[in-house]
């Protein structure tokens, strides 16, 4: 079994994260293990440079979360799975109606014809002739053209 070792500069909520790639560990599983949040136990002198893991047995990221020291040369690394890095070929695959998206340029709406936006620039203000509600509740009607 490998483990690869890595930096991860994004934002834990980015699916196509930015990873630099570290260093690979070979091993072998002795005790049970856990898919989704493995302990790892490591022969490396300082893990503590890397925030990041692949184990391609797995097929799957982790988030590295924890380091103990065992021993001298000797590290217990914790992992939680990234879902989203994990499964992104999936995810980006699915055909699904977007809600909202990360910023793209100066639009921060998507474009297409499921998003719809129109603009105008002319506004009028009018009075109410007997003044506002005294009970707190308004009603606000808009007309498009």
């Amino acid at each position: 079994m490998n483990i690869q070792l890595c930096t991860n500069t994004s934002e834990k909520n980015k699916i196509n994260k930015n990873i630099t790639s570290g260093i690979i560990l070979s091993g072998s599983l002795r005790n049970e293990s856990n898919v989704v949040n493995p302990s790892i136990t490591i022969n490396i002198d300082n893990p503590t440079v890397y925030n990041y893991a692949y184990i391609p047995e797995f097929n799957r990221y982790y988030f590295i979360t924890n380091y103990i020291s065992l021993r001298t040369g000797i590290w217990q690394i914790n992992l939680k799975s990234d879902v989203l890095m994990s499964f992104k070929d999936s995810i980006l695959s699915s055909e699904v109606l977007i809600n909202k998206t990360e910023t793209i340029g100066k639009n921060n709406y998507l474009t297409g014809s499921n998003w719809v936006s129109n603009c105008k620039t002319k506004t009028d203000i009018l009075t109410f002739p007997h003044g506002l509600l005294d009970d707190g509740k308004y009603i606000l009607i808009t007309a498009g053209g």
